[in-house]
């Protein structure tokens, strides 16, 4: 599994992946990191077999819902599963991202223990479509 975190804080990535890699062994795991959607959409050009996107809605250069619309519009890119992070838990705004086409979204501040559950429940989805 090929997953892309893009964050602005280096504290949420680390969380992020520490999280993930209790639930996916880390040979069956590529993780890639990215600080701003620019940065993210440069890693997923080179990568465009990457399965799922955890992204951050507020940064710097480009935001995240920034980045999910051009990801929704690029043929090569628009499969790919997103996660959006968000302090923001008002529901017009969730609505708005579940609209542009989200798989779900965490509130922060969240725990490696929300990460694992959230990856497990992604993860029994996958096996379900299979």
């Amino acid at each position: 599994m090929k997953i892309l975190i893009v964050d602005d804080s280096s504290t949420m990535r680390r969380v992020l992946k520490m999280g993930i890699m209790k639930v996916i062994k880390k040979e069956d795991l590529e993780l890639y990191e990215a600080a701003d959607g620019q940065e993210g959409l440069d890693i997923l050009k080179q990568h465009t077999d990457i399965d799922y996107v955890f992204l951050d809605v507020n940064m710097p250069v480009m935001k995240g819902d920034e980045m999910l619309k051009i990801l929704r519009q690029t043929p090569q890119l628009k499969h790919i599963k997103v996660i959006m992070q968000t302090t923001e838990g008002v529901r017009e705004k969730v609505a708005k991202l579940t609209r542009l086409g989200i798989s779900g979204y965490l509130l922060k501040p969240f725990t490696q223990d929300i990460i694992e559950q959230l990856m497990n429940k992604l993860l029994e989805k996958e096996a379900a479509k299979a």
